[in-house]
């Protein structure tokens, strides 16, 4: 994401959850990997609770200091995460939780991934409750928040939420109709905001103030802003309604998805009052999240055989323009059409340890922000330009077991994207050895970097540029 992304998102965080201020660690070990209370089966009669967990502490540093903010240089980060899953005759209930707090800050969050309650049924089943289903191959590869909502403290660690409502499911091997009606929505979370003599602050790294510069007539005025809060409910009492309908089976040979719906946007408006005195270079700007609605609409194409598969996807959304009262500005939204493909494949017969690759190429067109007045012709100053952290990439993710040292697996991770839009990269790499079957020691590290750093100075990779860091820690896994 962007900057106006985050600060979308900050400002819901602001009036739906704590002091947000940490970053996702929920990364998961391989003992965890795949936890998700929907992928659990719902099909089974009465018996104990299904329990997983994961606890992590971790120091981070990153190797650019914040000359006005050293306290982000360096941080030290307890987290857990929770899945429970309980069956009973008639009704199963499900979650999937994580928390975390920085010990040198006294900031903690709290994210709920799924949370629901759900019938027990054979091939059919209604749910009630946060749950994540399989919408669109491409928005949960890619994070792109326009299906299920992300919540993203960390703009490197984004964590997929599952929409909340009421699910109706037919689900067999051949074929699944999913039916789902909501009178609520939550909308992406990020790091939280504050104003700061007259400006716009965070105690994140991965949050950039819009510009405090603003030409007015060829004379350049300071910008002071300010925020307004509407209550909480103005934000989420905001209904929608979706369909999902699948033929084939995804686990082998030819299969095919396609979901439709009219739902909010995850990413709130940002809507801003200006009052400038004539006498003064200044214009003192209040800024107010709102919400509007879009249709998305998404195709998924894939072919399984054995332990490849293949996917081509397709996704577009067209939001709707609020157009503001007088004497006030609003973000329009420009529609996003997406493409994708995708393959993985694992190397368990070619190599002595399998290990599992993943080869992944994203093509947007559209997706950018234009700042409106109440007439819907153009403003002069637009805060953020685009919806998306990424739009034309191609990345590379390769996951397993690559030694092992006395007796003892080592697991690595690995991910590289390049960015041809942006002509950046980022370079993601995780190593974990298991002492242990339940701990693991780890260490890991984040590179950004581009080109040229007056190419699309508001580009995510060379906005964030400086945020290169490395990490270590210790997990338990239960």
């Amino acid at each position: 994401m962007r900057g106006k992304t985050y600060l979308a998102a900050m400002l819901a965080s602001v009036v739906l959850t704590q002091k947000a201020k940490a970053q996702s660690t929920s990364l998961k070990l391989p003992q965890a990997e795949g936890i998700s209370a929907s992928d659990l089966s719902l099909e089974k009669p009465s018996k104990p609770a299904q329990v997983y967990g994961q606890i992590r502490m971790e120091s981070m540093q990153y190797l650019t200091p914040v000359p006005d903010q050293p306290g982000l240089t360096y941080s030290q980060l307890l987290s857990a995460r929770l899945s429970v899953l309980k069956e009973t005759q008639y009704l199963n209930f499900a979650a999937d939780t994580a928390a975390g707090t920085f010990f040198s800050k006294g900031q903690s969050h709290i994210m709920v991934h799924e949370a629901y309650v759900a019938t027990n049924g054979q091939n059919f089943t209604v749910s009630a409750g946060r749950k994540k289903k399989d919408w669109s191959e491409m928005d949960h590869r890619w994070n792109l928040g326009l299906w299920q909502p992300v919540y993203a403290l960390d703009a490197l660690r984004p964590e997929e939420e599952g929409l909340t409502g009421l699910f109706a499911d037919y689900n067999t091997q051949g074929w699944e109709i999913v039916g789902f009606a909501t009178p609520v929505n939550i909308p992406n979370m990020g790091p939280d905001i504050r104003e700061d003599n007259g400006g716009l602050a965070s105690d994140s790294r991965w949050y950039r103030p819009p510009s405090r510069n603003y030409d007015f007539n060829n004379n350049i005025n300071t910008i002071s802003y300010k925020l307004d809060i509407p209550d909480q409910l103005d934000l989420v009492k905001n209904g929608g309604a979706a369909m999902m309908g699948r033929i084939g089976n995804k686990e082998r040979g030819p299969w095919v998805v396609v979901s439709g719906g009219y739902l909010p946007v995850n990413e709130l408006l940002l809507k801003r009052a200006a009052y400038k005195a004539i006498s003064a270079d200044k214009v003192d700007v209040t800024v107010t999240p709102e919400v509007t609605y879009h249709t998305v609409g998404s195709v998924d194409v894939g072919y399984t055989y054995g332990s490849v598969k293949a996917v081509m996807s397709y996704l577009q959304d067209d939001p709707k323009t609020i157009l503001p009262d007088s004497d006030l500005s609003i973000q329009k939204l420009q529609p996003i059409q997406a493409y994708s493909t995708a393959i993985d494949f694992s190397m368990a017969n070619i190599l002595v340890r399998p290990i599992t690759v993943q080869f992944e190429y994203l093509k947007v067109v559209g997706g950018g922000i234009q700042d409106i007045t109440s007439n819907g012709s153009p403003d002069s100053f637009t805060m953020f330009d685009s919806r998306l952290k990424f739009t034309d990439a191609v990345q590379v993710k390769l996951e397993g077991q690559v030694a092992t040292f006395f007796n003892r697996p080592f697991v690595t991770r690995f991910k590289y994207l390049y960015d041809y839009d942006q002509k950046g990269s980022l370079l993601n790499t995780e190593f974990l050895y298991y002492p242990s079957q339940k701990w693991a020691v780890l260490v890991g590290g984040d590179v950004l970097g581009v080109e040229d750093e007056n190419y699309d100075t508001s580009g995510f990779l060379n906005e964030f540029r400086a945020n290169d860091r490395f990490y270590g820690g210790v997990t338990y896994v239960f």
